[in-house]
């Protein structure tokens, strides 16, 4: 699997069936692989799979089989003569099928910027609008706990601030935190940001949220932050809300990027900066809004660590 083949790929398949096709299927297969290498069940599949067979059909054949064999199974034929593909590969198969699926994904993400940029609508005006429907969310997340703990005082108590990282909202899902990581490992692209991530941390949202969705995930939902380090001096911080019993994902947040800048004589110089934030829509891949912000910062948007604590 190299360049030559990816672009070869690209060409003939449309870019959103091939987003979800990784996605939905060479993904899930890969991590039922990696969580349960030992499970016969997740060792072989059928052609004709609905599910598959579904998510497939818009791709050529030869991409659908190139695909197949790139993360280890073989295409033959069972005793009732139904096709089938049958998982021959190795731990190092995984790890370069990860990579060339990476490699894919970055593309068809790169292309879908591009065209996202030549839309009629500035960019500037999609992401300053998203901020406004942020900020009133905030708000309004506000303005409800406000009310909410106005109600439960009396006339001589005075209302206690609100604790975004109470303790209580930490400890009293312990007991989740494997179950909500494989979980985000089975989601699709999540496994990309979750499979060497560092920091997992998970919360019932009882006292507050360190993201405001749109999704309007009630208090009981979950919700789990982690850094993902892709490089010398790079970090990604990510936010993910869970079902309450952490059996489903519901969405992921904004994802946002750090560099510490280490190179002598440029701007920010030995400083951190935030050079970007993005979502992107966990279902097909596709690419919702981005910007760069390219401001330096000292602390991760969502946990509030100190850079000099995390880079370490």
């Amino acid at each position: 699997m190299d360049v030559a083949e990816a672009d070869r790929i690209l060409e003939r398949s449309p870019p959103d069936a091939l987003n979800r096709a990784i996605s939905t299927v060479f993904r899930r297969l890969l991590a039922n692989i990696v969580l349960e290498p030992e499970n016969p069940k997740y060792h072989v599949v059928r052609e004709e799979n609905k599910f598959i067979r579904d998510a497939l059909n818009p791709l050529p054949n030869s991409v659908v089989e190139f695909l197949f064999a790139g993360i280890g199974f073989k295409r033959t034929q069972n005793a009732n003569s139904e096709t089938i593909y049958v998982f021959a590969g190795n731990t190092e198969n995984i790890k370069e099928a990860d990579h060339f699926l990476s490699h894919l994904e970055d593309r068809i993400e790169k292309e879908q910027r591009k065209e996202a940029e030549m839309h009629v609508v500035p960019p500037e005006t999609k992401v300053n609008r998203e901020r406004e429907e942020r900020r009133q969310q905030i708000l309004q997340e506000i303005q409800r706990d406000a009310e909410k703990r106005q109600g439960e005082t009396t006339g001589s108590e005075l209302p206690t601030p609100i604790n975004i990282f109470y303790p209580g909202d930490y400890t009293l899902v312990e007991s989740l935190i494997e179950k909500s990581r494989r979980t985000l490992l089975n989601t699709g692209r999540v496994r990309n940001f979750l499979f060497e991530g560092r920091h997992f941390t998970l919360r019932r949202m009882v006292h507050g949220r360190v993201y405001i969705c749109k999704e309007g995930c009630g208090t009981d939902f979950l919700e789990a932050h982690w850094h993902l380090f892709t490089g010398k001096n790079l970090m990604y911080s990510y936010v993910a809300h869970l079902s309450p019993d952490a059996s489903t994902m519901m969405h992921l947040g904004v994802e946002h990027g750090y560099q510490y800048n280490s190179l002598p004589g440029t701007k920010n110089f030995r400083r951190t900066v935030h050079f970007s934030a993005k979502r992107i829509n966990e279902a097909n891949g596709s690419l919702e809004y981005i910007e760069h912000p390219d401001r330096p910062s000292e602390t991760c948007i969502y946990c509030g660590k100190p850079f000099s604590e995390l880079f370490l």
